[in-house]
């Protein structure tokens, strides 16, 4: 019976030590295309919080797909990773904004993936 609570106690360990904190919305199907990829990558400071902005268009350009996917992955697999939202446009619109924000005193290195359909 210990070994079984020392077994759960390891796997939980490593459970909460892997996490990422991907962002993913929406699903890509057959026939949609990448129309925007990027990787994003800031080093840490001590005790700094860092922020990016990321558009889809950039400012100036069009858009003519609708997006159908976006994929946010955080390469930063020890959980020290920082934090993808989306604070305007998305799924079903022609445009996106995506703040990616740091944990205080690390980097990131996000892989953004835009999928649509024209």
């Amino acid at each position: 019976m210990k070994f079984l609570h020392l077994v759960v106690v390891i796997c939980l360990a490593a459970a909460v030590s892997s996490q990422s904190h991907d962002l993913i919305v929406g699903q890509a199907t057959y026939g949609d295309v990448i129309v925007f990829k990027q990787n994003e990558y800031k080093y840490g400071f001590p005790f700094m919080v860092r922020t990016s902005i990321i558009e889809y268009p950039e400012p100036g350009q069009h858009n003519f797909a609708y997006i159908k996917a976006i994929y946010v992955k955080d390469n930063e697999r020890d959980g020290s990773g920082g934090y993808p939202t989306i604070s305007s446009g998305g799924v079903g619109q022609r445009f996106v904004k995506i703040k990616l924000k740091t944990q205080r005193g690390y980097g990131m290195n996000f892989t953004i993936t835009i999928y649509g359909r024209y």
